[in-house]
């Protein structure tokens, strides 16, 4: 239970506080150690074991290395796919904002505000809602409003114009 409700608390503080309890805290510790060790250990105890221990963090040491690398790219990645995501979500409102100019009547003024009110609702409330792992119901039911306007939209056919 605490293992899964961690992350969750970890990412609603501040970022300089999350910066001083996954950084700064370990570091201290690291910081720390060896000075409790000198006290609670003699230097003959700690001469006779410094081959294996050497060896030992060495290996260690790869070992972080490589699962830190991971991260940074598994990290990367997902941040690489959520600017896709956005990039392509932006382009096709702009096709779509610049395509409801050739639309007559009263659904292309209507096309143009539900758009706008999406992307404002999009960026004010669903990019907080992601941002702790949620989705914004308004920002949805913009996005449907958007839909059903282009559902109803029936274009006139001209007949005086021929391909």
């Amino acid at each position: 239970m605490v293992l899964t409700t961690l992350p969750l608390w970890l990412t609603t503080l501040p970022s300089w506080q999350a910066g001083i309890l996954v950084v700064g805290l370990p570091v201290f510790l690291a910081m720390v150690g060896p000075f409790v060790v000198r006290l609670l250990v003699s230097v003959e105890k700690l001469r006779a074991n410094n081959e294996v221990a050497g060896f030992k963090f060495a290996s260690i040491g790869v070992l972080y290395a490589v699962l830190l690398g991971f991260a940074v790219i598994v990290v990367w990645q997902k941040f690489s796919d959520a600017e896709n995501a956005v990039a392509q979500e932006a382009g096709a409102a702009t096709r779509i904002y610049h395509l409801t100019d050739g639309i007559g009547g009263q659904s292309g003024p209507a096309l143009h505000q539900g758009l706008t009110t999406y992307l404002k609702t999009a960026i004010a409330e669903d990019w907080s809602a992601m941002e702790l792992g949620t989705g914004s119901d308004i920002a949805t039911r913009a996005l449907a409003q958007v839909y059903a306007i282009i559902l109803k939209y029936s274009p006139a056919i001209d007949a005086t114009r021929r391909c």
